[in-house]
């Protein structure tokens, strides 16, 4: 993968990115299902419309975490260049890099470790419903999903809470590194334990870290091409822009450490 600039943007912003592309002739991408599409190396400038977070069936009830984010009803821009290379005003939420970064724990098959993390009072107050809800789908769906993905030797509801406690970690952090900027969190498993890194690439999750060391799932390996078992680092860049962001649904609460 190259370098990726993201940009959250409204409707009226997007609009001047999709004018000013086609003035210059050049193509844009229309991600209406996989939203982690565009950090393919095939796609040098995507839109992601906010319908696009509920309408793949895949992914649904683990995206519905755009929904209750700072974000919902925003438009999301990758990008292989920063947008200012166009004469765009506009500023990334995150810059998304290869990394050789190793960790020196990687806690996945800790039970204990899982179900601590997985039950942290931040993370469980900040967790929408619907994506709790896996006892609302068929378990012939989870079934289907488990192999659309290629993960095997483990249930769907066991590899939940795996999913959980990784989410959890990038909300209130056990598992991290240090460095220059304060602390890193980190994808605590392989990519066959993973789920939505979106939500970390595109800060839905883990925004109030300026880095984030983050592993692709299986679908961003199967529908984006990113590495198995890379870790990618997620840089947050310092903001100019005052105007706040709109509340999120759920209360904000900087991390403790």
């Amino acid at each position: 993968m190259t370098t990726k600039y993201t940009y959250w943007m409204t409707e009226p912003e997007t609009h001047q990115v999709r004018e000013t592309m086609e003035n210059l002739g050049l193509p844009v991408f229309e991600a209406k299902k996989a939203v982690c599409v565009p950090l393919s190396k095939k796609v040098k400038l995507s839109i992601v419309d906010p319908a696009a977070w509920s309408s793949f069936d895949i992914c649904k009830r683990q995206l519905s975490w755009y929904g209750v984010s700072a974000y919902s009803g925003l438009f999301l821009v990758v990008s292989d260049v920063a947008l200012t290379t166009y004469n765009i005003d506009a500023e990334p939420a995150t810059i998304i890099t290869e990394s050789g970064f190793k960790p020196d724990s990687l806690p996945e098959k800790d039970p204990s470790v899982i179900a601590r993390l997985s039950q942290h009072p931040l993370f469980v107050r900040k967790c929408p419903e619907a994506f709790n809800d896996i006892d609302g789908m068929d378990p012939v769906q989870q079934d289907r999903w488990l192999k659309i993905m290629g993960v095997r030797g483990i249930s769907y509801k066991d590899l939940f809470v795996i999913h959980c406690a990784n989410h959890s970690n990038f909300i209130e952090p056990e598992f991290y590194t240090q460095t220059p900027d304060g602390i890193a969190p980190y994808s605590i498993g392989k990519t066959n334990r993973s789920c939505s890194a979106c939500l970390q690439f595109f800060n839905i999750i883990g925004k109030e870290f300026k880095i984030k060391y983050v592993i692709p799932c299986p679908g961003a390996v199967l529908f984006a091409g990113l590495k198995v078992n890379r870790y990618y680092k997620v840089t947050t860049p310092e903001s100019k822009n005052t105007t706040p962001l709109p509340e999120p649904l759920y209360e904000e609460t900087v991390p403790s450490l």
